[in-house]
């Protein structure tokens, strides 16, 4: 998976080298960031199912037909409310992830990779997610540099998905 310390760590060993400066700084970065990544994926621990479940009722009042029309991936049944809620919950753990990990490898690999062709399939709107995922940026609570790592891949996924 693609992180800073696994670019700074390739690179050298393309080289054959050990750490250069860039790599070293790279990684003394990533370093510094840790805590308040650490602090986000905790609030997103603590609080992403609640997230998942504010987002999803924001969604439904922004595109209220997806609470009346038929069909597996809309919300008019009580089975079709809690898919939304998981599938906003998955992206909710894998920012979480890239929270931890330093990078968008988790958000690159797990869920923008193919993105496009899986909504299709399944008949869902890149649009929900955009919602969903903007309500959690604008309402999460978060603030300082726990603030910033959150919303660095709360915004790259917003941006992947618009």
């Amino acid at each position: 998976m693609k992180t800073p310390l696994t670019d700074a760590i390739a690179a050298a060993d393309s080289r054959g080298s050990y750490l250069g400066n860039t790599e070293l700084q790279a990684i003394f970065g990533r370093f510094n960031r840790a805590n308040a990544g650490l602090d986000a994926a905790s609030a997103f621990a603590n609080n992403g199912e609640a997230w998942a479940e504010a987002a999803a009722k924001h969604v439904y009042s922004q595109f209220p037909y997806t609470t009346t029309m038929e069909g597996p991936q809309y919300a008019s049944t009580s089975e079709g409310k809690a898919k939304c809620i998981r599938d906003i919950s998955h992206y909710i753990r894998t920012i979480s992830y890239c929270c931890v990990v330093g990078g968008t490898g988790p958000l690159d690999e797990y869920i923008i990779a193919g993105l496009k062709d899986l909504n299709a399939a399944l008949g869902l709107s890149n649009s929900w997610y955009v919602a969903a995922l903007e309500f959690v940026r604008d309402n999460h609570g978060l603030s300082g540099d726990a603030a910033g790592e959150a919303n660095t891949y709360l915004n790259y996924a917003i941006n992947a998905l618009s």
